[in-house]
Protein backbone atom coordinates (compact mmCIF):
# COMPACT_ATOMS: atom_id res chain seq x y z
CA UNK A 1 0.00 0.00 0.00
CA UNK A 2 2.02 3.37 -1.46
CA UNK A 3 2.77 6.22 1.13
CA UNK A 4 2.23 4.38 4.13
CA UNK A 5 5.20 4.60 6.98
CA UNK A 6 7.22 2.17 8.06
CA UNK A 7 6.12 0.28 10.75
CA UNK A 8 2.08 0.89 10.04
CA UNK A 9 -0.07 -2.07 10.36
CA UNK A 10 -3.14 -0.77 7.96
CA UNK A 11 -5.36 -4.11 7.24
CA UNK A 12 -8.27 -4.30 5.37
CA UNK A 13 -10.71 -3.92 8.49
CA UNK A 14 -9.24 -0.82 9.29
CA UNK A 15 -11.07 0.50 6.33
CA UNK A 16 -14.44 -1.81 6.83
CA UNK A 17 -15.28 -1.73 10.43
CA UNK A 18 -18.10 0.73 11.87
CA UNK A 19 -15.37 1.86 14.49
CA UNK A 20 -12.61 3.07 12.19
CA UNK A 21 -11.41 6.49 11.34
CA UNK A 22 -12.69 6.96 8.06
CA UNK A 23 -16.12 5.88 8.78
CA UNK A 24 -15.83 7.44 12.75
CA UNK A 25 -14.76 11.12 10.30
CA UNK A 26 -18.03 10.84 8.59
CA UNK A 27 -20.23 9.96 11.32
CA UNK A 28 -18.55 13.02 13.38
CA UNK A 29 -18.77 15.71 11.39
CA UNK A 30 -22.33 15.14 9.15
CA UNK A 31 -22.61 18.51 6.94
CA UNK A 32 -18.75 17.26 5.73
CA UNK A 33 -20.45 13.72 4.83
CA UNK A 34 -22.90 14.90 2.50
CA UNK A 35 -20.43 16.23 0.62
CA UNK A 36 -18.26 13.32 0.58
CA UNK A 37 -21.33 11.51 -0.53
CA UNK A 38 -22.25 14.03 -3.29
CA UNK A 39 -18.56 13.94 -4.57
CA UNK A 40 -18.41 10.42 -4.77
CA UNK A 41 -21.69 9.72 -6.70
CA UNK A 42 -20.48 12.50 -9.37
CA UNK A 43 -17.25 11.20 -9.16
CA UNK A 44 -18.12 8.01 -10.48
CA UNK A 45 -20.80 9.08 -12.80
CA UNK A 46 -18.01 11.55 -14.16
CA UNK A 47 -15.84 8.79 -15.23
CA UNK A 48 -18.21 6.39 -16.69
CA UNK A 49 -19.03 9.70 -19.00
CA UNK A 50 -15.16 10.61 -19.25
CA UNK A 51 -14.11 7.23 -20.40
CA UNK A 52 -17.56 7.16 -23.08
CA UNK A 53 -16.42 10.52 -24.62
CA UNK A 54 -12.55 8.99 -25.41
CA UNK A 55 -14.19 5.54 -26.63
CA UNK A 56 -16.62 7.70 -28.75
CA UNK A 57 -13.89 9.97 -30.12
CA UNK A 58 -10.98 7.30 -30.54
CA UNK A 59 -12.98 6.12 -33.47
CA UNK A 60 -11.84 9.06 -35.36
CA UNK A 61 -7.98 8.78 -34.16
CA UNK A 62 -5.81 10.86 -31.90
CA UNK A 63 -6.65 14.43 -33.04
CA UNK A 64 -10.29 13.91 -32.21
CA UNK A 65 -9.28 12.56 -28.56
CA UNK A 66 -7.37 15.10 -28.11
CA UNK A 67 -9.45 17.75 -29.71
CA UNK A 68 -12.63 16.46 -26.87
CA UNK A 69 -9.84 16.31 -24.55
CA UNK A 70 -9.06 20.06 -25.02
CA UNK A 71 -12.56 20.89 -24.72
CA UNK A 72 -12.75 19.53 -21.13
CA UNK A 73 -9.97 21.37 -20.36
CA UNK A 74 -9.96 24.86 -21.91
CA UNK A 75 -12.51 26.32 -19.49
CA UNK A 76 -11.11 25.31 -16.62
CA UNK A 77 -8.94 28.22 -17.21
CA UNK A 78 -11.40 30.25 -15.28
CA UNK A 79 -10.31 29.03 -12.47
CA UNK A 80 -9.38 32.40 -10.89
CA UNK A 81 -12.89 33.68 -12.19
CA UNK A 82 -14.24 30.49 -10.04
CA UNK A 83 -12.24 31.15 -7.12
CA UNK A 84 -13.78 34.61 -7.22
CA UNK A 85 -17.24 33.78 -7.26
CA UNK A 86 -16.67 31.18 -4.65
CA UNK A 87 -15.53 33.48 -2.16
CA UNK A 88 -18.46 36.13 -3.25
CA UNK A 89 -21.53 32.97 -3.24
CA UNK A 90 -23.48 31.03 -1.08
CA UNK A 91 -21.04 27.62 -1.33
CA UNK A 92 -23.85 25.20 -1.09
CA UNK A 93 -25.79 27.13 -3.86
CA UNK A 94 -23.19 27.24 -6.24
CA UNK A 95 -22.07 23.37 -5.96
CA UNK A 96 -25.62 22.05 -6.39
CA UNK A 97 -26.35 24.55 -9.00
CA UNK A 98 -22.95 22.74 -11.11
CA UNK A 99 -23.77 19.74 -10.51
CA UNK A 100 -27.44 19.84 -11.41
CA UNK A 101 -26.15 21.85 -14.88
CA UNK A 102 -23.73 19.08 -15.70
CA UNK A 103 -26.70 16.47 -15.43
CA UNK A 104 -28.88 18.38 -17.84
CA UNK A 105 -25.78 18.39 -20.35
CA UNK A 106 -24.95 14.84 -19.88
CA UNK A 107 -28.49 13.49 -20.53
CA UNK A 108 -28.40 15.76 -23.92
CA UNK A 109 -25.73 13.72 -24.98
CA UNK A 110 -27.30 10.59 -23.81
CA UNK A 111 -30.58 11.41 -25.91
CA UNK A 112 -29.24 12.63 -28.89
CA UNK A 113 -25.41 11.34 -29.43
CA UNK A 114 -24.40 14.34 -31.14
CA UNK A 115 -21.94 14.28 -33.78
CA UNK A 116 -18.25 15.95 -33.08
CA UNK A 117 -18.65 19.34 -33.88
CA UNK A 118 -22.23 19.27 -31.84
CA UNK A 119 -20.47 17.69 -28.61
CA UNK A 120 -18.16 20.02 -28.14
CA UNK A 121 -19.95 22.53 -27.23
CA UNK A 122 -21.68 20.53 -24.38
CA UNK A 123 -18.43 18.93 -23.64
CA UNK A 124 -17.10 22.75 -22.80
CA UNK A 125 -20.14 23.64 -20.91
CA UNK A 126 -19.79 20.96 -18.50
CA UNK A 127 -16.79 21.21 -18.37
CA UNK A 128 -17.38 25.21 -17.53
CA UNK A 129 -19.75 24.08 -14.90
CA UNK A 130 -17.69 21.67 -13.05
CA UNK A 131 -14.64 24.35 -13.20
CA UNK A 132 -16.61 26.84 -11.17
CA UNK A 133 -18.01 24.40 -8.83
CA UNK A 134 -14.61 23.10 -7.67
CA UNK A 135 -13.23 25.70 -5.89
CA UNK A 136 -16.32 25.82 -3.87
CA UNK A 137 -15.75 22.45 -2.90
CA UNK A 138 -12.53 22.99 -1.90
CA UNK A 139 -13.00 26.29 0.09
CA UNK A 140 -16.15 24.50 2.40
CA UNK A 141 -13.73 21.92 3.64
CA UNK A 142 -12.04 24.86 5.66
CA UNK A 143 -15.34 25.80 7.02
CA UNK A 144 -16.76 22.13 7.82
CA UNK A 145 -13.63 20.34 9.31
CA UNK A 146 -11.68 21.53 12.46
CA UNK A 147 -8.15 22.48 11.11
CA UNK A 148 -6.50 19.43 12.80
CA UNK A 149 -8.50 17.00 10.91
CA UNK A 150 -8.41 18.95 7.55
CA UNK A 151 -5.52 16.71 6.00
CA UNK A 152 -7.64 13.29 6.90
CA UNK A 153 -10.65 15.18 5.17
CA UNK A 154 -8.97 16.09 2.45
CA UNK A 155 -7.65 12.44 1.40
CA UNK A 156 -11.43 11.32 2.48
CA UNK A 157 -12.52 13.36 -0.07
CA UNK A 158 -9.95 12.15 -2.76
CA UNK A 159 -11.10 8.55 -2.50
CA UNK A 160 -14.50 10.09 -3.21
CA UNK A 161 -13.16 11.92 -6.01
CA UNK A 162 -11.16 8.93 -6.82
CA UNK A 163 -14.53 6.95 -7.90
CA UNK A 164 -14.11 8.89 -11.24
CA UNK A 165 -10.96 7.20 -11.78
CA UNK A 166 -11.43 3.71 -10.62
CA UNK A 167 -15.52 2.99 -10.65
CA UNK A 168 -16.32 5.06 -13.91
CA UNK A 169 -13.23 3.59 -16.02
CA UNK A 170 -14.65 0.07 -15.32
CA UNK A 171 -18.11 0.58 -15.53
CA UNK A 172 -17.63 3.12 -18.64
CA UNK A 173 -15.86 0.41 -20.80
CA UNK A 174 -18.44 -2.26 -20.12
CA UNK A 175 -21.73 -0.28 -20.89
CA UNK A 176 -19.95 1.57 -23.92
CA UNK A 177 -18.46 -2.20 -24.81
CA UNK A 178 -22.44 -3.73 -24.16
CA UNK A 179 -25.27 -1.28 -24.29
CA UNK A 180 -23.66 1.98 -26.46
CA UNK A 181 -22.19 4.92 -25.55
CA UNK A 182 -26.05 6.61 -24.63
CA UNK A 183 -25.88 4.25 -21.76
CA UNK A 184 -23.01 5.35 -20.36
CA UNK A 185 -23.77 9.31 -20.49
CA UNK A 186 -27.25 8.67 -19.32
CA UNK A 187 -25.68 6.90 -16.23
CA UNK A 188 -23.11 10.08 -15.52
CA UNK A 189 -26.59 12.50 -15.77
CA UNK A 190 -28.04 10.74 -13.29
CA UNK A 191 -25.04 10.75 -10.68
CA UNK A 192 -25.27 14.43 -11.08
CA UNK A 193 -28.41 14.78 -10.39
CA UNK A 194 -28.40 12.59 -7.33
CA UNK A 195 -25.71 14.27 -6.23
CA UNK A 196 -27.23 17.90 -6.60
CA UNK A 197 -29.85 16.53 -4.31
CA UNK A 198 -27.45 15.46 -1.43
CA UNK A 199 -25.87 18.53 -1.50
CA UNK A 200 -29.10 20.62 -0.41
CA UNK A 201 -28.57 18.63 2.88
CA UNK A 202 -25.06 20.47 3.32
CA UNK A 203 -26.24 23.60 5.17
CA UNK A 204 -25.65 27.44 4.25
CA UNK A 205 -22.48 28.55 3.65
CA UNK A 206 -22.57 32.07 2.93
CA UNK A 207 -19.39 33.88 2.02
CA UNK A 208 -17.29 34.70 5.15
CA UNK A 209 -16.93 38.75 4.19
CA UNK A 210 -19.86 40.70 3.27
CA UNK A 211 -18.78 44.48 2.75
CA UNK A 212 -21.56 46.80 2.41
CA UNK A 213 -22.73 46.97 -1.31
CA UNK A 214 -21.29 50.39 -1.98
CA UNK A 215 -17.70 48.89 -0.48
CA UNK A 216 -18.37 45.93 -2.09
CA UNK A 217 -15.27 45.46 -5.38
CA UNK A 218 -16.25 43.60 -8.48
CA UNK A 219 -16.00 39.81 -9.77
CA UNK A 220 -13.17 41.64 -11.90
CA UNK A 221 -11.27 43.27 -9.32
CA UNK A 222 -12.38 39.85 -6.67
CA UNK A 223 -10.26 38.06 -9.50
CA UNK A 224 -7.42 40.17 -10.02
CA UNK A 225 -6.79 40.56 -6.66
CA UNK A 226 -6.88 36.78 -6.15
CA UNK A 227 -4.36 36.86 -9.03
CA UNK A 228 -1.81 39.09 -7.46
CA UNK A 229 -2.37 37.40 -4.08
CA UNK A 230 -0.99 34.57 -5.84
CA UNK A 231 1.89 36.20 -7.68
CA UNK A 232 3.34 37.35 -3.94
CA UNK A 233 2.17 34.65 -1.91
CA UNK A 234 5.65 32.25 -1.86
CA UNK A 235 3.83 28.58 -1.66
CA UNK A 236 0.86 29.85 -4.01
CA UNK A 237 3.07 31.11 -6.47
CA UNK A 238 5.16 27.80 -6.33
CA UNK A 239 2.32 24.95 -6.64
CA UNK A 240 1.38 27.06 -9.07
CA UNK A 241 4.64 26.46 -10.85
CA UNK A 242 5.03 22.88 -10.31
CA UNK A 243 1.07 22.20 -11.27
CA UNK A 244 1.75 23.67 -14.48
CA UNK A 245 5.47 21.57 -15.15
CA UNK A 246 3.89 18.57 -13.87
CA UNK A 247 0.64 18.42 -15.95
CA UNK A 248 1.90 19.25 -18.81
CA UNK A 249 3.64 16.20 -18.98
CA UNK A 250 1.89 13.76 -17.29
CA UNK A 251 -1.22 14.56 -18.92
CA UNK A 252 -0.15 13.21 -22.07
CA UNK A 253 -1.17 9.85 -20.54
CA UNK A 254 -5.09 10.85 -20.86
CA UNK A 255 -4.53 10.21 -24.88
CA UNK A 256 -1.91 8.13 -24.93
CA UNK A 257 -3.40 5.07 -23.07
CA UNK A 258 -6.17 4.22 -25.02
CA UNK A 259 -3.54 4.12 -28.23
CA UNK A 260 -1.13 1.74 -25.82
CA UNK A 261 -3.90 -0.64 -25.28
CA UNK A 262 -5.44 -0.73 -28.62
CA UNK A 263 -2.31 -0.93 -30.94
CA UNK A 264 0.83 -1.80 -28.65
CA UNK A 265 -0.98 -3.95 -26.27
CA UNK A 266 -3.82 -5.25 -28.74
CA UNK A 267 -6.55 -4.90 -26.01
CA UNK A 268 -10.21 -4.63 -26.55
CA UNK A 269 -12.44 -1.52 -25.14
CA UNK A 270 -13.46 -3.34 -21.97
CA UNK A 271 -9.32 -4.15 -21.01
CA UNK A 272 -9.01 -0.23 -21.75
CA UNK A 273 -11.71 0.86 -19.24
CA UNK A 274 -9.57 -2.00 -16.55
CA UNK A 275 -6.03 -0.24 -17.54
CA UNK A 276 -7.69 2.88 -16.88
CA UNK A 277 -9.87 1.83 -14.06
CA UNK A 278 -6.07 0.27 -12.24
CA UNK A 279 -4.98 4.39 -12.02
CA UNK A 280 -7.70 4.62 -9.90
CA UNK A 281 -6.98 1.42 -8.13
CA UNK A 282 -3.88 3.57 -6.60
CA UNK A 283 -5.30 6.52 -5.90
CA UNK A 284 -8.28 4.88 -3.74
CA UNK A 285 -5.67 3.25 -2.06
CA UNK A 286 -3.60 5.92 -1.36
CA UNK A 287 -6.56 7.73 -0.48
CA UNK A 288 -7.56 5.16 2.60
CA UNK A 289 -3.68 5.00 3.83
CA UNK A 290 -3.68 8.47 3.88
CA UNK A 291 -7.03 8.97 5.64
CA UNK A 292 -5.14 7.10 8.30
CA UNK A 293 -1.29 8.42 7.91
CA UNK A 294 -1.71 11.72 6.22
CA UNK A 295 -0.87 13.71 9.76
CA UNK A 296 1.80 11.66 10.53
CA UNK A 297 3.94 13.59 7.78
CA UNK A 298 4.25 16.95 6.70
CA UNK A 299 1.75 18.31 3.58
CA UNK A 300 5.00 18.93 1.15
CA UNK A 301 6.04 15.25 2.35
CA UNK A 302 3.64 14.01 0.45
CA UNK A 303 3.52 16.09 -2.36
CA UNK A 304 6.91 15.84 -3.50
CA UNK A 305 6.64 11.91 -2.94
CA UNK A 306 3.65 12.22 -4.61
CA UNK A 307 4.79 13.44 -8.03
CA UNK A 308 8.22 11.32 -7.95
CA UNK A 309 5.44 8.55 -8.13
CA UNK A 310 3.47 9.80 -10.65
CA UNK A 311 6.21 10.47 -12.86
CA UNK A 312 7.95 6.39 -12.27
CA UNK A 313 4.58 5.10 -12.74
CA UNK A 314 4.09 7.04 -16.07
CA UNK A 315 7.53 5.36 -17.28
CA UNK A 316 6.46 1.65 -15.99
CA UNK A 317 3.38 2.29 -18.00
CA UNK A 318 5.24 2.98 -20.92
CA UNK A 319 7.34 -0.01 -21.13
CA UNK A 320 5.31 -2.34 -20.03
CA UNK A 321 5.13 -5.38 -21.89
CA UNK A 322 1.74 -6.72 -21.03
CA UNK A 323 -1.85 -5.16 -19.57
CA UNK A 324 -0.68 -6.81 -16.21
CA UNK A 325 2.45 -4.76 -16.10
CA UNK A 326 0.35 -1.44 -17.66
CA UNK A 327 -1.70 -1.90 -14.91
CA UNK A 328 0.46 -1.49 -12.25
CA UNK A 329 2.50 1.58 -13.70
CA UNK A 330 -1.34 3.34 -13.57
CA UNK A 331 -1.73 2.03 -9.74
CA UNK A 332 1.64 3.42 -8.71
CA UNK A 333 1.04 6.73 -10.50
CA UNK A 334 -2.84 6.61 -9.71
CA UNK A 335 -1.33 6.37 -5.27
CA UNK A 336 1.50 9.41 -6.38
CA UNK A 337 -1.42 11.69 -8.04
CA UNK A 338 -3.62 11.59 -4.92
CA UNK A 339 -0.76 12.04 -2.27
CA UNK A 340 0.29 14.96 -5.03
CA UNK A 341 -3.12 16.56 -4.61
CA UNK A 342 -3.79 15.73 -0.64
CA UNK A 343 -0.43 17.73 0.26
CA UNK A 344 -1.32 20.54 -2.32
CA UNK A 345 -4.72 20.78 -0.96
CA UNK A 346 -3.47 20.92 2.56
CA UNK A 347 -0.88 23.45 2.10
CA UNK A 348 -3.00 25.57 0.57
CA UNK A 349 -5.41 25.55 3.76
CA UNK A 350 -3.04 26.11 6.15
CA UNK A 351 -1.04 28.75 4.37
CA UNK A 352 -4.25 30.68 2.77
CA UNK A 353 -6.72 32.69 4.89
CA UNK A 354 -10.25 31.58 4.39
CA UNK A 355 -11.70 34.27 2.61
CA UNK A 356 -8.75 34.14 0.13
CA UNK A 357 -9.18 29.98 -0.19
CA UNK A 358 -11.60 30.19 -3.45
CA UNK A 359 -9.43 32.18 -5.25
CA UNK A 360 -5.91 30.89 -3.98
CA UNK A 361 -7.60 27.18 -5.32
CA UNK A 362 -9.32 28.18 -8.44
CA UNK A 363 -5.10 29.86 -9.20
CA UNK A 364 -3.31 26.45 -8.60
CA UNK A 365 -5.92 24.50 -10.49
CA UNK A 366 -6.27 26.78 -13.03
CA UNK A 367 -2.74 26.71 -13.75
CA UNK A 368 -2.94 22.87 -13.85
CA UNK A 369 -5.65 22.96 -16.25
CA UNK A 370 -4.18 25.48 -18.26
CA UNK A 371 -1.22 22.77 -18.36
CA UNK A 372 -3.34 19.93 -19.44
CA UNK A 373 -4.97 21.93 -22.40
CA UNK A 374 -1.43 22.47 -23.72
CA UNK A 375 -0.72 18.95 -22.57
CA UNK A 376 -3.54 17.60 -24.92
CA UNK A 377 -2.54 19.56 -28.11
CA UNK A 378 0.56 18.08 -28.04
CA UNK A 379 0.07 14.19 -27.23
CA UNK A 380 -2.20 13.84 -30.36
CA UNK A 381 0.41 14.85 -32.65
CA UNK A 382 3.21 13.05 -30.10
CA UNK A 383 0.91 9.69 -30.02
CA UNK A 384 1.09 9.93 -34.23
CA UNK A 385 4.51 10.86 -34.30
CA UNK A 386 6.32 8.13 -31.70
CA UNK A 387 3.91 6.25 -30.58
CA UNK A 388 2.11 5.45 -27.61
CA UNK A 389 5.07 4.02 -25.67
CA UNK A 390 7.19 6.47 -26.17
CA UNK A 391 4.56 9.65 -25.30
CA UNK A 392 4.00 8.06 -21.57
CA UNK A 393 7.99 7.64 -21.35
CA UNK A 394 8.52 11.13 -22.45
CA UNK A 395 5.50 12.27 -20.36
CA UNK A 396 7.18 10.89 -17.27
CA UNK A 397 10.65 11.62 -17.78
CA UNK A 398 9.39 15.46 -17.61
CA UNK A 399 7.11 15.32 -14.90
CA UNK A 400 9.96 14.42 -12.79
CA UNK A 401 11.03 17.89 -13.06
CA UNK A 402 7.94 18.88 -11.08
CA UNK A 403 9.16 17.39 -8.06
CA UNK A 404 12.54 19.43 -8.24
CA UNK A 405 9.98 22.44 -8.17
CA UNK A 406 7.75 21.29 -5.86
CA UNK A 407 10.35 20.93 -3.03
CA UNK A 408 12.75 23.34 -3.42
CA UNK A 409 11.36 25.92 -0.54
CA UNK A 410 10.20 29.77 -1.19
CA UNK A 411 12.57 32.08 0.18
Amino acid sequence: MPFVSAGAEISVSTFFCPHCEPVTFLRDLPRFRYLWLSKAMSSAGAGVGRTALVLFAASSGPGAVSLVLVGTALPLLAGPLAGAVADRMDQRRLLAGCEAGQGIVYAVMALTQPPLPALLPLVILASLLATFGAPAGKSAVGRLVPAERRSRANALLGLAMNLQIIAGPAIGGVLAGTTGISVAFGVNAASFAVSALLLTRLGPLAPLERPAPEDRPGLLADTISGLRYAKEHPVVRRLFLGMVIFVTFAAVDNVALVFLVRRALHGPTIEYGIVSAAFGVGMVTASLALTVQANRMPAAFWLTGGAIAGAVGMVLTGIAPSTAVACAGQAVAGAGNTAALVGTDTLVQERVPEHMLGRAFGTVYGGAQLASALSYIIAGPLVALTGPRATLIIGGTGALLAAFVLRSRPA
